[in-house]
């Protein structure tokens, strides 16, 4: 795609983020605070991603086992919202109910909960502090390229579009659409091969109940086949903070994630099935009688899409070894598997996985091949489709971004020519100065 020598150019930055998820305020408070000119474009208002856009409250795998996996800024982040009163630990006995009482100074091992607001609030504030330039409300809508290097991105902001110039440029679009855009090489499976799609939303009114009596009553429905279509093959709810609300997670849809066509469709399908949901939980479930939608997902949210071909790729193959890939930048779990796109089967496909001891994320994941001047980061890095469950979670997309961008750093700083030439001794040693885990063990 051709652009015009004639757009306005915005600004020139040693780093250029787009997407403003997890992984790209990772990346780009990483940048800032490593004294790089930073900017962070996003197509919303506000920064989070699934957390604040898609009613995605939950924070997983900041440990597993008894093991703490993940640090850093992703650590910042709660023990900030824990200071707001917006943050608790999950009860982990299956039923998703909060504390309610703060986290304080205890690890984070298990599954916190969040406020959204409030994470939208603290992500502002953070990158705000970090002086990272935000700007919001824009599209990316095209690259310019030579060669091998990214000389700039189009971006449509509501004055226009314009050009926006950089050094480094971090894909962190969640789908690798810098990348894709850019003409570089991606995968992107079928949808039946793929995770499937959702619209969460709140549930308020709830009143007190037994959380059990209704997981069991919902799985007697499912097996009689009484339960609205298009739903999980198990009651899939959490309690949020404020009184009275849950969070109710378990309509899907399948479609592309990369097909503005497919998105139209699986958005208009899962809202009206929600309100099949509110019905549903009225009638059926204790609690839920006079239950009303308070909010839902502002778009589908998507678990997989479009991935980069990176230099490295993390395999189902590599998961299955006993030893860790090559420079290796966070530690993940070996257990893959869920969210199939025919829960008549269940609720995790046909390739299910669950093997002990971890694995980790290679650097080399994070550079797409054809490429001497942009990483991506978050849940497009490359990876088998098949074992995205190991790396999608905000916390660990967190981890990829700052990755990201200290590679970045040390590009800019050393006046390298390629990400391959990053250092890994340098690489590793920034991601320990900033307090990210780094020394899995693979058994």
């Amino acid at each position: 795609m051709h652009y015009s020598v004639d757009l306005p150019v915005r600004g020139t930055y040693d780093v250029v983020v787009v997407g403003a998820g997890p992984a790209g305020i990772g990346a780009a408070v990483t940048a800032a605070r490593l004294g790089k000119t930073t900017l962070l474009v996003e197509k919303y208002g506000y920064p989070g991603g699934v957390g604040t856009y898609g009613c995605c409250t939950i924070f997983f795998r900041f440990g597993e086992r008894g093991r703490k996996l993940v640090g850093g800024l992703a650590e910042e982040v709660i023990r900030r919202m824990d200071a707001r009163g917006a943050a608790s630990f999950l009860i982990n006995d299956g039923c998703q109910m909060p504390e309610f009482r703060a986290i304080g100074d205890r690890p984070l091992l298990g599954k916190v909960i969040t406020k959204t607001e409030d994470l939208r609030v603290v992500y502002h504030d953070i990158l705000s502090e970090s002086e990272v330039e935000k700007l919001f409300y824009s599209h990316l809508c095209g690259v310019v390229r030579e060669g091998r290097c990214v000389r700039g991105i189009v971006v449509d902001c509501l004055e226009g579009p314009q050009i926006v110039e950089g050094k480094v440029f971090i894909d962190a679009t969640g789908d690798a659409h810098l990348v894709h855009r850019a003409g570089g090489r991606t995968e992107h499976v079928g949808p039946e091969e793929t995770m499937h799609k959702s619209i969460f939303f709140m549930a308020g009114g709830v009143t007190p109940h037994d959380p059990s009596v209704n997981a069991k009553r919902y799985k007697e429905l499912f097996e009689a086949g009484a339960v609205p279509d298009g739903v999980w093959d198990h009651l899939g709810y959490s309690y949020q903070l404020d009184p009275g609300v849950v969070q109710l997670a378990f309509a899907h849809a399948s479609g592309d994630a990369c097909s503005s066509e497919d998105m139209t469709r699986m958005d208009h399908e899962l809202r009206k099935r929600n309100f099949e949901i509110v019905d549903f939980m009225k009638r059926e479930m204790a609690g839920y009688e006079h239950c009303f939608p308070v909010n839902a997902a502002q778009q589908v949210c998507v678990r997989s899409g479009r991935h980069i071909c990176g230099v490295t790729k993390l395999t189902e193959e590599s998961l299955g070894r006993d030893e860790l890939p090559p420079e290796p930048i966070t530690p993940i779990i070996r257990s893959y598997g869920s969210h199939s796109t025919d829960q008549k089967k269940g609720f995790c496909p046909a390739k299910r996985v669950s093997r002990g001891g971890f694995s980790a994320i290679p650097y080399g994941a994070l550079i797409p091949d054809e490429f001497d001047n942009v990483l991506a980061s978050g849940r497009c890095i490359s990876v088998d489709e098949c074992v995205m469950d190991t790396i999608r979670m905000m916390t660990t997309c967190m981890v990829t971004g700052q990755a990201a961008a200290i590679a970045a750093s040390i590009v800019i700083e050393g006046d390298l020519s390629t990400m391959t030439q990053v250092p890994y001794a340098g690489l590793r040693r920034g991601l320990l100065d900033m307090d990210c885990i780094l020394e899995p063990k693979a058994k």
